[in-house]
């Protein structure tokens, strides 16, 4: 019972040896900008194929580096950048006076 479980944390599921989530992102905002350039300026689609295998590259490279992208993207999704901001007015990031 418990090995699906530990299997699915230990590997974070994968597009072509890229991380899932940031492999999607990248499909689909390379897609729409495809979309954008046939339309606007009547470009070779095939053109388009270099900068989506290029991002793909690179997020296998990301994901060598840290496996659980997806997640932390997830995440960073929900809670957003941590912005503080100081008190009272000085130099610096202070959260206390």
């Amino acid at each position: 019972m418990r090995a699906p479980i530990l299997k699915a944390v230990a590997m974070p599921p994968r597009i072509l040896l890229a991380p899932f989530v940031p492999a999607m992102a990248n499909l689909v905002v390379q897609i729409a900008w495809m979309f954008i350039l046939i339309g606007a300026l009547d470009v070779n689609p095939i053109v388009s194929i270099v900068t989506i295998l290029s991002g793909h590259v690179f997020l296998v490279i990301a994901g060598t580096r840290e496996p659980h992208l997806s997640h932390m993207m997830q995440a960073w999704g929900t809670n957003g950048p941590a912005i503080s901001r100081n008190i009272y007015k000085s130099k610096g990031v202070k959260l206390a006076p």
